[in-house]
This record gives structure tokens, C-alpha cells and sequence, in this order.
């Protein structure tokens, strides 16, 4: 084997990253589908939340509510 100098090897290192981020780049990757009208409401099923006369003997916390003003602590 012959000795390589650290310029050398760094030059390697160099050419060996380019090439694969080249190779990176001209892949393609399949991206979701985001067709026209965003999600599908066919499949999608909507989250409802429980009110507390839906659920017997339970006490829910209150519905958060958005703040009016930034949390600034000075």
C-alpha cells in the first residue's frame, strides 16, 4: 500500500461527499399526495370531544382558552 498524504485523503473525502450528495439530489423521493381539497374527508373520521353531560360522574377541565397577550415574563 502506498501512503497517502493528508491532502490527498482530504481531497478523496471531498470528491466522495460531493458525489454523494449528487446522488442525493437526483433521486426522487415520492412525496404525499396533496391533491386538491387537502385531506379526504371519505376516510378521515372527525375527533369530537366529550362534553361533560356525555360522560356520567366526571368533571372536564375547561376549554382552553387563547391567551390575549403574549407570556412575557418581565
Amino acid at each position: 500500500m502506498t501512503e497517502k498524504s493528508v491532502r490527498e485523503l482530504e481531497k478523496e473525502l471531498k470528491n466522495a461527499r460531493m458525489r454523494d450528495s449528487e446522488e442525493h439530489r437526483r433521486t426522487v423521493r415520492k412525496n404525499r399526495d396533496f391533491s386538491v381539497g387537502g385531506i379526504d374527508k371519505d376516510t378521515t373520521v372527525e375527533k369530537k370531544i366529550p362534553d361533560t353531560a356525555d360522560v356520567p360522574d366526571a368533571i372536564l377541565l375547561p376549554k382552553r382558552r387563547r391567551q390575549k397577550k403574549e407570556n412575557i415574563p418581565w
